[in-house]
């Protein structure tokens, strides 16, 4: 059996779509471990607990949406993968007029990506 890649590998795959693409996008650094203090820095800094992992602010060609979240998960996972705190946010941003993708690993992630027109 072999073993799945990480989300930040996949990640980093859709990234490198999303510059061959030339779309205006970035990501937010909320994962990963950080020291009690450096946390504490960052949350009072206006890091904030589930926002989605990359943002492209250049609006989709398909939909009339204003910009795209995408939340990465590992290939193979499930809704139930997403924290509350993640949900809401996704949530929060459909209602403002954004797309919203959860991608399952990169392939997943690009495909839905396609289908808003951002890639060939």
């Amino acid at each position: 059996m072999t073993a799945k890649p990480h989300e930040i590998s996949e990640q980093i795959a859709v990234v490198r779509a999303l510059k061959a693409a030339r779309l205006r996008f970035f990501a937010v650094p909320n994962g990963g471990r950080r020291s009690r203090s450096e946390a504490l820095s960052l949350k009072r800094s206006g890091v904030v607990a589930g926002v989605p992992d990359l943002v492209i602010v250049t609006p989709p060609p398909v939909g009339g949406y204003v910009a795209t979240a995408l939340e990465m998960k590992r290939e193979g996972g499930r809704p139930s993968d997403l924290r509350p705190e993640q949900r809401v946010w996704l949530e929060d941003l459909r209602v403002l007029g954004w797309a919203c993708v959860i991608g399952y690993g990169a392939r997943d992630a690009l495909e839905k990506l396609r289908m808003l027109g951002y890639l060939v």
